[in-house]
């Protein structure tokens, strides 16, 4: 036998629609309450807008490519006369996402924070955050980290203790608050490095030398070994070229005129320097064929880092907007409000 369903627990489709209605006539009778919580909220959205802190973002886009020459009959030639200039197999070292890890290094970070904020005083960006984020007055009351400056830091070995501490601490609070670092076009290898802060000097001289400090690294790591074998055929060659010159001396003083047969033997020193001049300058001329063949070869393998777009002075401001602010409070105002109202309403019914 099928149970009895009672009427009160069904509810027919008109009966829905008059309740709704109810409940809007409900909120009409509200109308005023609305008016007053939009207000309040726009003018809570106003006061947010001038007490929120300044967003200045300045953004450095730069693009990226890759030598793909890895040496071939040059290093075959090179490698005849005893010198390595270097083969392909350190093309990818810091290509991909590996330069994504390399701007944010600590290594990285730390020597731009210790770079002065201009040339016409002491300061460096280390300060500068100090200040602005206002962790220096913070730490005014406590001994060990009052007066903390890094003005007169010149080397980062030198610094004290504390220095180094502190100076740790701004880095990690750079990493996760302030800098981004991640592609703008993948495909096109466009790398973008971003930071926003309430400073714009600090946003803007902290983008720009990250993306300086970081191309002078990956290019003197990247050809390292082809340029420290250039300097080294230069050295060689600059030393033959001496020894060249002293030779062609040599020979020049040994010369001996009007000589008879009484006297050959006294021709064998001028032969000898003459012999000698001629090896030289043999040797030489292999020299300095590496020393260009190595040039060429460090020139190919240069990566190009070539900055396309940053941000100029004035930075924009990136707080939201004072009619954004406005809209924004009026709307989360009411709409507490009818929450409110809602709860209130169907648990009178109850």
């Amino acid at each position: 036998m099928e149970p009895n369903h009672s009427s009160s627990d069904e509810i027919s489709l008109a009966e829905l629609i008059q309740k709704i209605k109810a409940f809007l006539q409900y909120l009409k009778t509200k109308w005023l309450h609305f008016v007053v919580a939009g207000i309040l909220g726009a003018v809570a959205g106003l006061g947010y807008y001038y007490i929120q802190s300044p967003k200045y973002t300045a953004d450095c886009t730069f693009i990226l490519q890759e030598s793909t020459v890895n040496g071939g009959g040059l290093a075959s030639l090179a490698g005849q006369f005893g010198f390595n200039i270097g083969g392909g197999s350190g093309s990818s070292l810091f290509s991909g996402d590996n330069l994504l890890e390399i701007i944010p290094s600590k290594n990285i970070v730390e020597k731009v924070l210790l770079s002065k904020v201009d040339s016409t005083g002491s300061a460096t960006l280390a300060d500068l955050f100090l200040d602005f984020t206002k962790l220096k007055k913070a730490w005014a009351k406590k001994e060990r980290l009052s007066g903390i400056s890094f003005e007169q830091v010149r080397n980062p070995d030198t610094m004290s203790l504390v220095q180094d501490s502190v100076l740790g601490v701004i880095y990690k609070q750079v990493i996760k608050n302030y800098l981004t670092v991640d592609w703008a076009r993948k495909k096109a290898s466009l790398i973008k490095v971003s930071v926003t802060s309430k400073n714009e000097k600090f946003s803007k001289y902290l983008t720009e030398r990250l993306v300086n400090e970081a191309k002078t690294l990956y290019i003197t790591l990247k050809t390292g070994t082809a340029q420290a074998n250039v300097d080294r055929l230069q050295r060689k060659a600059d030393s033959l070229y001496a020894l060249l010159n002293n030779k062609s001396y040599q020979a020049a003083e040994s010369q001996i005129l009007n000589a008879n047969l009484a006297i050959k033997q006294a021709m064998v020193p001028t032969e000898i320097t003459a012999r000698d001049k001629t090896v030289l300058a043999t040797i030489y001329a292999e020299v300095v064929k590496n020393l260009e063949t190595s040039k060429i070869y460090l020139s190919q393998q240069t990566p190009v880092i070539q900055v396309l777009d940053k941000s100029g002075f004035p930075l924009e401001d990136g707080k939201k907007g004072r009619i954004l602010s406005v809209c924004f409070g009026g709307l989360i105002f009411s709409i507490l409000l009818l929450f409110v109202y809602t709860i209130k309403y169907f648990f009178s019914k109850l």
